[in-house]
């Protein structure tokens, strides 16, 4: 199988340590696809530290975002527009590693989804475990009731009550740590214009389609933040996960209900 990773990068602070978790992965992807989404006095400095790193081929693109986001909407929206530009000018591959720029990957992270994916028919996505959004304590992962009729969604981990340490079926999660199949991710429409963020509408879709989701709850992925003075904190998956519910308003918009 063959692997395209692609990060989207918009700041500088974490970026040495998020590609030194992918270098030193015991299943490195084959190709490192960078796209570059951040302010325009260090895109020299981005690309300097992305050209002529250990993979079969490396490309940095510029993301077509034409402002910086930092309202919640607006972040999604870029997400959206940097996943819909990839789609398009992909090479070829069988499948996409989705990381993010301030996630910490074990070294095995890869290799565990990857071997899964292998070995089990009709994936269409498979991730690891990061927190919340923005250090929210809860864990990115989701179930609901009816695919074809999300009137509510849940975290996993809250529906079980416990802590699990094996592999689950899903049916949303994160983009931070995630394998989806190339054809799929190719194919998909990314948007948020019905309140869901970008991943949780990837993950409906490919169920609705008829594919399968699973989450690894043994791939940590470590979140790198800063506190309110500026410093910087890294935070593992809590293992007590916060509710995450959406009700509908009308039609198709959804709002997050804690």
């Amino acid at each position: 199988m063959t692997i395209t990773a692609i990060l989207p990068i918009s700041r500088l602070n974490f970026l040495d340590r998020v590609i030194d978790s992918l270098l030193r992965q015991t299943h490195k992807p084959n190709y490192l696809l960078v796209v570059y989404d951040g302010r325009e006095e260090q895109l020299i400095e981005a690309r300097n530290k992305i050209v002529g790193l250990d993979f079969e081929s490396v490309r940095f693109v510029e993301s077509n975002n034409l402002a910086p986001a930092f309202s919640i909407p607006d972040r999604r929206r870029h997400i959206v527009n940097i996943h819909n530009q990839m789609a398009e000018i992909i090479e070829d591959t069988d499948w996409i590693f989705s990381i993010e720029d301030d996630g910490i990957l074990p070294i095995d992270a890869l290799a565990k989804l990857a071997k899964f994916a292998e070995s089990t028919p009709n994936v269409g996505m498979i991730t690891g475990v990061e927190l919340g959004r923005w250090g929210v304590p809860y864990v990115g992962a989701w179930t609901v009731d009816d695919i074809f009729n999300t009137k509510e969604v849940t975290s996993l981990e809250n529906r079980s009550l416990t802590t699990p340490h094996t592999v689950d079926p899903i049916d949303a999660c994160g983009l931070y740590c995630a394998l989806i199949r190339a054809d799929l991710y190719k194919e998909h429409v990314f948007f948020t214009n019905n309140g869901l963020g970008p991943d949780v509408n990837l993950g409906l879709q490919l169920r609705q389609r008829g594919y399968d989701n699973y989450i690894d709850w043994s791939i940590s992925v470590e979140h790198l933040t800063t506190d309110s003075d500026g410093r910087e904190v890294s935070i593992l998956p809590s293992i007590i996960s916060r509710p995450v519910r959406l009700k509908l308003l009308s039609g198709s918009t959804w709002q997050a209900s804690h």
